[in-house]
């Protein structure tokens, strides 16, 4: 359907555009999504001023990006380029909603939409994949959807709001310190979750051209997928750890466990069934992105591990640790591609992958291994939450 080069061009582009949105986010949706529960009369005008600096914002620092990379590399068409500030900007407004309909209570719709987006993008691959048009035809089948989705949630959002009880009543006192120390705790890790998944591909497609990036982007962003499933649980586990503090030994063995299995998992997968399976796509794929993936698996007990070590950093309201955690493992990983990648292509990345996680691991195994026993040893031992 789409030859390897579209889809390194396709890929790098939709990477950038989905992680430059989340940097450029600021956390204002989540302020939004506090606030205007508690605005009354003024809802309207918060969700709407919002809505405009998120924007704002969002087409500036794609601007930045554009005006920084050298677009003869990064873009195959110069349409690309200009549409480049505008495709950030809808990504980052749709990313806040996700806050601000489960701030109305609703947040079944932001489950309802992502599906809709994800079968669209989906049915126009498969459509546009019937005639040549190279990285045009899989950019449109990823960003149209978007596109079409803002003003549908805008209108739907504004509409709830304007219905609301709460829109008739008058503003109430907010504590703002409050606010922002959450909005905070849950913008800093999003962002820096972003800032490799941004930075990577534009550092492959820059050094080793367009054919690399296309081999790249499949393998990196399956292991980015598993990566993604283990933080997903770490949600659900504080949340239970804040109401049942009592059963806090079970819940740990348990996590603990589920961890386990995710990584053994993940590790098999990414080591035997991926490259067998990128291998029949297509014998490039498989000779070309063994490497990374073999990394992957074997770094993804590393990742379990952060994962474990975060939840309970969350549970005892030691967010800044984590940060801390995750900034050294970014760090590490792009200083090392950026200076290995010229000589080792993608191999470099998955050395970098592993050895970042590696050093990171070594250096929180012993706090985590710490909270571990108090918290196996102490029901009820954390009861904060940040």
């Amino acid at each position: 359907m789409f030859d390897v080069q579209a889809l390194g061009f396709a890929g790098v582009l939709v990477a950038a555009a989905t992680g430059v949105s989340t940097l450029a986010n600021l956390g204002i949706g989540a302020v939004v999504s506090r606030v205007v529960p508690f605005s009354g009369v003024k809802a309207m005008g918060w969700f709407l001023r919002g809505n405009a600096a998120v924007f704002i914002v969002a087409m500036l620092a794609g601007t930045v990006v554009v005006l920084i990379v050298p677009r003869q590399v990064v873009f195959e068409h110069s349409w690309q380029a200009w549409a480049f500030p505008p495709l950030v900007a809808g990504l980052s407004v749709l990313a806040s909603y996700d806050a601000m309909v489960s701030g109305l209570g609703r947040a079944r719709w932001s489950a309802v939409a992502m599906v809709a987006q994800a079968g669209a993008r989906l049915a126009l691959l498969v459509v546009l994949g019937l005639f040549s048009l190279g990285s045009t035809g899989i950019a449109v089948a990823w960003f149209v959807p978007t596109m079409v989705l803002v003003p549908v949630l805008t209108a739907v959002i504004a509409r709830k709001i304007g219905r609301s009880e709460f829109a008739a009543l008058a503003p109430q006192q907010v504590d703002r310190g409050q606010m922002m120390r959450g909005v905070l705790r849950a913008y800093g890790p999003a962002a820096l979750g972003a800032v490799m998944p941004t930075v990577l591909p534009l550092l492959v497609i820059v050094n080793l051209g367009p054919i690399a990036a296309g081999h790249f982007i499949p393998a990196f962003f399956l292991i980015l997928m598993f990566a993604t499933m283990l933080t997903a649980v770490m949600g659900p586990f504080v949340s239970a750890a804040d109401r049942s503090a009592w059963d806090l030994p079970g819940l740990v063995y348990r996590f603990a466990f589920l961890l386990s299995l995710m990584a053994l998992a993940g590790s098999m997968f990414l080591a035997i069934l991926a490259p067998t399976a990128f291998g029949l796509i297509d014998a490039s794929y498989g000779t070309h992105s063994a490497a990374l993936l073999y990394a992957g698996a074997a770094a993804f007990p590393f990742v379990a591990l952060q994962a474990m070590h975060g939840s309970l950093a969350r549970i005892n309201g030691l967010v800044g640790r984590l940060v801390a955690a995750r900034s050294a493992t970014t760090v590490v990983f792009l200083v090392g591609v950026a200076l290995s990648i010229n000589d080792h292509g993608l191999a470099a990345v998955g050395w970098w992958f592993f050895v970042s996680e590696a050093l990171v691991a070594v250096l929180i195994l012993p706090p985590t291994v710490r909270e571990f026993g108090e918290a196996v040893r102490e029901p009820g031992s954390s009861d904060a939450l940040p």
